[in-house]
């Protein structure tokens, strides 16, 4: 008989925010739904009464934040006790106490469940608020880990970090996954833009060294092109300073947040795309700007530079330095004036479709955390 899958999450799997473990939920759920697949994402949330107005093929249950994390809406407590052998739960996010609860609710009544921990354990994740992670992997995430299924890893730097920390868990590897779309055809310009997208937290995303890179790039070679950064809140204030002590006010700009279609309008017109994080489970920035046939820039962190390599879709930064990210920067600068670019572009959208496809991953899920 065919298994039911519930995704719980923290919030309502919007796509139109910039919760990345809701939007990575909502493409999942969305991917096993056209397989075939029976589905339903139970979100947790503080307004469970206000409408989620967004577009969805699986049935979503809104379900009460309680003010004490580790207890649960008793909506919810009876709705998983209703489940029959054949419903599999899928927690998303680590270090919440909302999923110990519901894994230890589940391990009494003797139900399966799959753990994912978007990036929260990979080890240096685990150093920011160390004390705090360190006992509470102790006295609760442990045994999390220990009685899931399967515990989910996105990329390998996180699944490194489980088998020194969790050496018991069941570990599988799967990446994200991204659409591939029709490309509207774009006015050639000469002008040279690199870009960044995402939350502006300068020492995770590694904002300091793309700034330094690109004020190396633009003064020791010469280079011509503008660097647009595309967010809002967060350190923007902080960046803002930055970049001005830098004197790169009159290259450095900030579009402001984007969602939807003018998102994907502003990425398609980048020469390239830059994320040198520091730590990262598995960025969906980087796969839309691939899938989009944007060249990108990446470091090792981001879990993506082995594919970027491989299928030559732009560079993998093997030291994550203002050095290299200035010589990228020339070379696709140069690339752009000889009229190559393209080819980088195309390659990143082969790898989209090759290894990131969501219909291929959720069809991975079904073959090697479901089917066992």
């Amino acid at each position: 008989m065919m298994k039911k899958i519930i995704h719980i999450i923290l919030g309502k799997a919007n796509p139109n925010r910039m919760n990345g473990v809701n939007k990575v939920v909502y493409q999942l759920a969305s991917a096993q739904v056209g397989i075939g697949e029976i589905v339903e994402v139970w979100g947790i949330t503080k307004t469970p009464n206000d409408p989620s107005n967004y577009s969805k093929k699986y049935r979503l249950r809104l379900f009460q934040k309680q003010r004490n994390p580790f207890r649960l809406d008793p909506l919810l407590v009876k709705l998983i006790e209703y489940q029959d052998e054949n419903t599999i739960f899928h927690f998303h996010g680590g270090f919440l106490p909302e999923m110990y609860a519901i894994s230890q609710l589940l391990v009494k009544l003797k139900k399966a469940y799959l753990f994912t921990p978007h990036g929260s354990c990979n080890l240096v994740a685990l150093q920011k608020n160390y004390f705090f992670k360190k006992v509470y992997f102790y006295l609760f995430e442990r045994r999390l880990i220990q009685d899931a299924k399967y515990v989910h890893l996105i990329g390998r730097s996180e699944l490194e970090a489980m088998e020194k920390i969790a050496p018991y868990s069941r570990r599988v590897l799967i990446p994200n996954g991204q659409d591939l779309e029709q490309l509207e055809k774009l006015q050639y310009t000469s002008e040279i833009n690199f870009g960044f997208m995402g939350r502006f937290t300068i020492h995770t995303k590694g904002l300091d060294l793309l700034l330094k890179g690109f004020k190396l790039y633009r003064e020791k070679h010469q280079g011509t092109g503008k660097l647009q950064l595309v967010g809002s809140g967060g350190e923007i204030t902080k960046l803002k300073k930055l970049v001005d002590k830098m004197e790169l006010n009159e290259f450095v700009f900030f579009p402001g947040a984007m969602f939807g279609y003018e998102k994907k309008k502003f990425i398609r017109k980048l020469t390239a795309f830059f994320h040198p994080s520091r730590n990262e489970g598995l960025p969906g920035a980087v796969l839309e700007a691939s899938a989009l046939g944007v060249p990108c820039v990446v470091s090792r962190e981001t879990n993506l530079s082995e594919y970027i390599n491989e299928y030559r879709a732009g560079f993998g930064l093997s030291d994550n330095s203002p050095v290299q990210i200035a010589y990228a920067m020339k070379k696709l600068e140069g690339r752009k004036n000889a009229g190559s670019l393209h080819y980088l572009g195309n390659n990143a959208r082969k790898m989209i479709a090759e290894e990131f496809d969501w219909e291929f991953i959720a069809r991975r899920f079904s073959n090697e955390l479901l089917l066992h």
